[in-house]
Formats: structure tokens, sequence, C-alpha cells
């Protein structure tokens, strides 16, 4: 157990180090759950326009993949675990990169960023079956989780068991979500397999691009925020 937890507080030293003015601001902005409203507002319009009165379903269960996820993670993982996030390790601390003084809570195990994102992302792509927004939700969820390894508030374990929680509970969510569509939804189906297809299908091909695209479109302007900063501040990237 040791030489992993060696392994963790290296591999997290390393991927912290890649430091530059212009990630600094780019991950700064990443690691906050308000740049990324535009793209929940976006998915939350194609859920209710898609399946109307089911969607308030759909948008529940994402709400509770979410619930779950940041209280097992925050609420009881992380008091029993104790593991301090690299911000606050008594040897760490003086050598991991920080951002802006951010240094988070106490406590750093397991990830919450990671446990929801990657459970939303997860949920939504198994209920949508979309490879397009499947990519993007899943690109959101590597670059909002390894934000926090850059900005220093978490190890690699951290992030990786977050992730795992979050695709757990995901799963297990989305087997509840079918059953219950099931039995309060007029859905036609012959066995498991084809109601994972009708209920995928019920989104269509074209709209969940446009929630892709507004993916594309925060990275891009986040981007283009970042440059104009330091140009207007006169730093060099």
């Amino acid at each position: 157990m040791d030489s992993i937890i060696f392994a963790d507080k290296q591999l997290t030293l390393w991927l912290n180090s890649f430091h530059t003015t212009f990630a600094d601001l780019f991950f700064y902005f990443s690691t906050s759950t308000i740049v990324w409203i535009p793209l929940f507002v976006m998915l939350a319009w194609l859920i209710l326009v898609k399946q109307g009165g089911q969607g308030i379903v759909t948008i529940a269960f994402v709400a509770l993949v979410v619930l779950f996820c940041d209280q097992i993670s925050s609420s009881i993982i992380k008091p029993l675990a104790e593991r301090y996030r690299p911000t606050h390790d008594p040897v760490l601390q003086y050598m991991v990169h920080i951002v802006n003084d951010y240094r988070g809570g106490l406590y750093g195990f397991c990830s919450a960023h990671a446990a929801n994102t990657f459970g939303i992302a997860t949920f939504v792509a198994l209920v949508m079956r979309h490879k397009g927004l499947s990519l993007a939700l899943y690109l959101w969820a590597i670059i909002s989780s390894y934000s926090r390894i850059y900005v220093g508030v978490h190890f690699v374990g951290d992030i990786v068991v977050g992730a795992l929680l979050g695709v757990i509970i995901a799963k297990v969510a989305y087997e509840f979500y079918l059953h219950a569509s099931l039995h309060f939804f007029v859905i036609n189906h012959h066995n498991k397999w084809t109601l994972k297809q009708g209920l995928g299908k019920m989104f269509g091909q074209k709209e969940p691009m446009v929630v892709a695209l507004t993916f594309w479109t925060i990275v891009a302007i986040v981007l283009i925020v970042c440059k104009m900063l330091l140009t207007y501040d006169g730093i060099a990237c």
C-alpha cells in the first residue's frame, strides 16, 4: 500500500508540473461549475424537448446521480479516509503547484468533482446512446477532473476512485431508470436491448450534437478569454 501511495504522489506531482500562465487560467476556469452552466442548460433543454413528461423523470435521475455521487464521496468517504489534499499534505503542500491560492478543503479522497462529472457523463451516455455527445461529455469529465490535479487539490488516486464511483452509481441508476420507464411510460419494446435502443432513439441524431457543440463552444470561449486576459495584462503565453 505504501508503494501505491508513493507512486500516486509522484504521478500527481508530475501531472501537476505542466503549468504555464495560460494553463493556470484555463484550468482555473475549467474547475469551476459556473463555466459549464450553459452545457447543463442545453442538456436539460434536449431532454425536455425530446422526451416531454418523461424528461422530468430523466432529469430527476440525473439529479439523483449527482446527489449520490456528491454525498457518498464528500459526506461518507472523505471523513472516513481522512486523506489530506496535496495542498494540505504536510510535505507536498510545499511542492505542489497551486493557482490563485486555491487550496480546497482539508480532505480530498475521493474527488466529488470526478464522481459527479463521470456520473453525469455515464448516465447520459447510457440513456441517449449518441457517440458525439458521449465523447463531448466524457471529455468534459476528463478536463474537469484533470483541472483538480492541475490546481493541486487532488491526487490522481482521488480522481480515479471518484470517477469509478461516478460510473458505478450512474450504471446502477440507469437500471432503475429502465425499470421506471417501463412502469410509468408506454414504450414499445420486446426485451431490455430494444428498450435501451428505443430510449436512445427518442433523442434523434441531430439534436444531441447541439449539446456537444455547446461543450466545444464553451472550451473555445474559455481559451479565447484566457488569451485576451493574458494579452491585456501584457503577459506572454
